[in-house]
């Protein structure tokens, strides 16, 4: 097959791609656009109709289609002009929507014909928009010519992909004969119908884990049998249907192994776009690169990579356009003038993690605070979180509108996608070596293996693949930083929460009865988080269901349901959801409370401002409250009297309150006595340098408030006068 050949059979299924995308999008803009006719002051919607504008003129470049890139580019711009003005669409627009809806249509039925989408097709309707959208010509006139910036190269690796399994990205020759010597043993099955034996392989696996249990129970009921000749019959009988069940389980494992690989696809599949997507941008920047494409023989769901495919072409012109430096730059840096730009896909226990690389500048963090101040928003003390505001919604360092970005859209669109089937993204970089996004999403959404644990009594699953430990923990081993219950840990504290609570209604947060907690460490991405359950149950493989939820916050908590073999339903958790919301804020009461009718407190400060006020709050609460002016002063007191709980600032003369603390925790009479840290110090070392001396809780001066530490107070000896625990 000639060069030429294997690229029409690109362009055919990216067409077919393409067209495919414009009915789906179509659909939605339809129903959006109806939504907004009823409700024009829905933002959702609003902020829909212009992600399908977005996302369709990327896809129409990347497969061919200038008229219907032309259209969108123009409407793009007319929905962004609305956006920042923050007025509705007027009933005008909305028609126009309807109208552009209609010719989505319409060239999605071209294209599967195989005819041409041409500019009159769309011209009426650019007219309509006001003829603001730039036709393909004109912006082919302002591109650098190819001989300045030649198109892009593209790598694929060939490591573990068959012959016929490999994508045609570089214009190579592929060897199409096995491909078509295997077509004949190929059927095509609808996505429906695997759905359907799914759903009746998942109800076979539940009825082999149901009926693991009967041997046991025949076994107890035969022992009963007084008669010896009808015990060996049974016991025999028994033996026979033991084994049975165990082929039954064995056998629904493999069933349902195999309808989960029927609805998988090879990673290839999804990147087929990048190439050109890749070489307009570059084209476009004026920015040369090499695409580098590995891991195309990993299978994943099919709705998994159908769901990255957006997220990736975005990242992909995002690497190009933000990331690589101009040739001069790279030249200056002592890099070679072509840029580096790389997609990986990878199986990570039993997840499939994707990368989206490049050899650039890395994450430009100054533009990122200017971004942050201009919008007034709060800058992040943190490099990585100060990184993470690149996904929040809307945000952009551009400022310059272009045709590839600046438009207020973001990696937002990213975060959404992935976080839809339950997955996680982050970004990490290196000051002039480039910039890696990580997207890591569960390989199917339907079979997965969780742990399945007790919250109030209900069955709770949770994915294993969040999951990186189950432990015991000791109530005293429990801290608080600024109102919120920690566990310290060797990097940074990790927020500990109960998942009744983080979960809300029906669900109740039921102390402990003993002194011991059941709680698993959660891991998503970057992130962690320590919940407590009531008991662990079982681990086993699940099939997921859709859950709908009327109203409530809960809904984003939770991923779905799945029926146990008991007939109990369990409810599904959504761990990155759990692990992204704002509840970890929240103290838990954990950590075991004193009763005494008055409670006598010491506050140590070298400041009379703060002592004074720290004094007022306490006092105006019914606490008992005693000041000292240092670490030194306050010992003194405290070899003189009961005291029920000590605040202490860190930085003092004589004697700190790092020291104090670690005087208090060496006394065998004070060693239980509750300290509480309240201090400037806002490093993640001063906090894990407090907490290992032995403080109960750290609250930081920039983040206080009296509700915060009286709620401190509170969750560790209780209320102030007359109250009781």
């Amino acid at each position: 097959m000639s060069d030429s050949g294997a690229g029409d059979s690109l362009a055919t299924r990216l067409t077919m791609t393409f067209a495919a995308e414009l009915d789906d999008s179509q659909r939605t803009l339809v129903a959006d656009t109806l939504a907004l006719e009823r409700d024009p002051s829905d933002t959702e919607r609003q902020r829909s109709v212009f992600r399908i504008m977005h996302t369709l003129k990327g896809a129409s470049r990347a497969a061919g289609v200038p008229a219907i890139e032309s259209l969108c580019h123009a409407m793009e711009t007319e929905l962004a002009r609305a956006k920042d003005s923050g007025a509705p669409l007027s009933p005008s627009q909305l028609s126009l929507l309807l109208a552009i809806a209609d010719a989505f249509n319409d060239a999605a039925q071209q294209l599967k014909r195989g005819e041409r989408v041409t500019d009159d097709s769309v011209a009426a309707l650019l007219h309509r928009v006001g003829g603001r959208g730039s036709t393909p010509q004109s912006r082919e006139a302002t591109r650098p010519a190819p001989t300045i910036v030649p198109p892009p190269r593209v790598a694929v690796s060939t490591a573990q992909v068959e012959p016929e399994a490999k994508p045609d990205f570089s214009g190579e020759t592929v060897d199409q004969s096995r491909r078509s010597a295997d077509s004949d043993d190929q059927v095509r099955i609808g996505v429906a119908s695997l759905d359907g034996l799914l759903a009746v392989t998942g109800e076979l696996l539940r009825l082999a884990a149901r009926m693991e249990d009967q041997p046991a129970n025949l076994g107890r009921a035969i022992a009963e049998i007084e008669d010896p000749t009808m015990r060996t019959a049974m016991m025999q009988l028994a033996r026979r249907f033991d084994s049975d069940v165990h082929v039954l389980h064995t056998l629904s494992s493999r069933l349902i192994e195999s309808v989960r690989r029927l609805r998988q696809r090879p990673f290839a599949d999804i990147v087929e776009a990048l190439p050109r997507a890749v070489r307009d941008v570059s084209l476009s920047v004026g920015k040369p690169a090499e695409l580098i494409i590995e891991g195309g023989e990993i299978e994943a769901d099919r709705p998994v990579l159908e769901m990255l495919r957006e997220p990736l072409l975005h990242l992909v012109r995002n690497a190009v356009d933000h990331g690589l430096e101009t040739p001069a730059n790279r030249a200056a840096a002592g890099k070679q003038a072509e840029g580096t730009v790389r997609v990986r896909a990878a199986m990570r226990a039993d997840r499939l993690r994707v990368t989206v690389s490049d050899d650039g500048g890395g994450l430009n963090v100054d533009a990122l605070r200017r971004r942050l101040t201009s919008l007034g928003l709060p800058i992040p003390a943190r490099m990585h979180e100060l990184a993470l505001t690149v996904f929040n919604e809307g945000f952009s360092t551009k400022e310059k509108v272009t045709e590839i970005s600046g438009r207020g859209v973001g990696l937002g669109i990213v975060q959404t996608a992935v976080e839809k089937v339950g997955g996680t993204v982050d970004v990490s970089w290196q000051p002039g070596a480039g910039t890696t996004f990580t997207m890591e999403v569960p390989v199917t959404v339907a079979v997965l293996r969780a742990v399945i644990v007790d919250v109030d009594g209900h069955p709770v699953a949770i994915p294993t693949a969040y999951v990186e430990r189950v432990t015991r923990i000791g109530r005293d081993e429990i801290r608080t930083i600024d109102g919120a219950s920690v566990l310290p840990d060797e990097d940074s504290p990790i927020p500990f929460v109960s998942l009744a609570s983080r979960l809300g209604p029906p669900f109740r947060d039921e102390p402990p009865a003993d002194g011991k907690v059941v709680a698993l460490r959660l891991a998503a991405g970057s992130r962690r988080l320590m919940v407590v359950v009531r008991d662990v149950i079982d681990e086993r493989e699940i099939v997921m269901h859709a859950l709908e939820i009327a109203g409530g916050s809960r809904k984003s908590m939770l991923a779905g349901a799945t029926l146990l073999p008991d007939g109990r339903v369990a409810l599904v958790v959504d761990v990155p959801a759990l692990l992204a919301s704002k509840a970890s804020s929240q103290p838990s009461n954990f950590a075991p409370a004193r009763s005494l009718v008055r409670r006598r407190i010491m506050i140590v400060d070298d400041s009379i401002t703060t002592r004074s006020l720290e004094e007022s709050v306490l006092g105006a609460s019914g606490y008992d409250v005693k000041t000292a002016v240092d670490g030194a002063q306050a010992w003194e007191f405290l070899q003189n009297g009961e005291w029920d709980l000590v605040v202490s600032d860190i930085e003092m003369p004589r004697m700190d309150g790092i020291e104090l603390c670690r005087k208090i925790r060496e006394s065998p009479r004070m060693q239980s006595l509750p300290v509480i840290l309240v201090t400037s110090l806002d490093k993640a070392e001063d906090r894990m340098r407090g907490l290992e001396a032995g403080a109960d809780a750290y609250i930081t001066k920039s983040s206080f408030d009296q509700d915060a530490l009286l709620d401190t107070i509170r969750q560790l000896i209780g209320r102030g006068e007359g109250a009781t625990t």
